[in-house]
């Protein structure tokens, strides 16, 4: 097998060690993989108060020079540290492994008595989603502390569902957040090209962020080539 196809099967057992990955190590992986797979960091710093990107960017540019090869070898390395037995788990359930190409979500468990509405939106539970927009539907529209709606959640996590229901109930999919980015923006630089090809099917627009940015220029590499073609 290839450096690349041991890498990518790598990063796609990752997403079975979500819940025992605290936020350095998710870290590191994110930064490994984009220098992996994109190469030296040279996207622009983001403003300081953008706290989750920053983090991201920091952790991407102090790889500095290191290569795309080095970049996988270390990654292969370091998830090796966390799960010896993981190439052998891999062979083992093939089904049960899916690409993950974004940093993965390592909020803390919380109980559903405690779940608040972008918490159902977080783990694309559409029921509760719905039964709580029935209740109160300016929701769409409220803005968390972060700067985010909920339909960037939405498009943060991968839900297609939740945003068509959230559409549906009246949400604006060219919606921006406090940083001017819109749903696009985050379906594009996670990596979900599924919500990307729905978002645009819906009238997404390649919108400027605050820093002149569109999602093409924060894509991720599974959909930046899409992004393009579409041009």
């Amino acid at each position: 097998m290839s450096l690349e196809q041991t890498f990518n099967k790598a990063a796609s057992y990752l997403q079975t060690l979500a819940s025992e990955l605290n936020s350095t190590d998710l870290l590191k992986f994110y930064a490994l993989y984009k220098q992996a797979t994109v190469g030296t960091c040279d996207i622009p710093q983001p403003n300081w108060y953008q706290m989750k990107a920053r983090q991201k960017w920091e952790a991407w540019k102090n790889l500095n020079d290191m290569s795309c090869d080095a970049a996988m070898i270390t990654y292969i390395e370091e998830l090796t540290k966390l799960s010896p037995t993981w190439e052998q788990d891999v062979e083992s359930e093939p089904q049960k492994w899916v690409a993950v190409s974004r940093l993965l979500n390592a909020e803390e468990q919380i109980s559903d008595t405690d779940k608040t509405f972008l918490d159902w939106i977080k783990e694309g539970h559409e029921e509760k989603v719905q039964e709580v927009l029935e209740k109160d539907q300016r929701l769409i529209n409220l803005m968390d502390t972060d700067g985010l709606l909920p339909i960037h959640w939405a498009a943060d996590r991968g839900h297609s569902r939740i945003i068509e229901l959230l559409i549906k109930e009246g949400a604006n999919v060219n919606s921006q957040d406090s940083d001017g980015q819109t749903p696009l923006h985050y379906a594009a630089s996670c990596g979900h090209v599924d919500v990307v090809k729905y978002l645009l099917s819906i009238g997404a627009e390649s919108i400027e962020d605050n820093d002149g940015m569109k999602p093409k220029d924060v894509a991720d590499v599974n959909t930046l080539s899409y992004l393009l073609s579409m041009e």
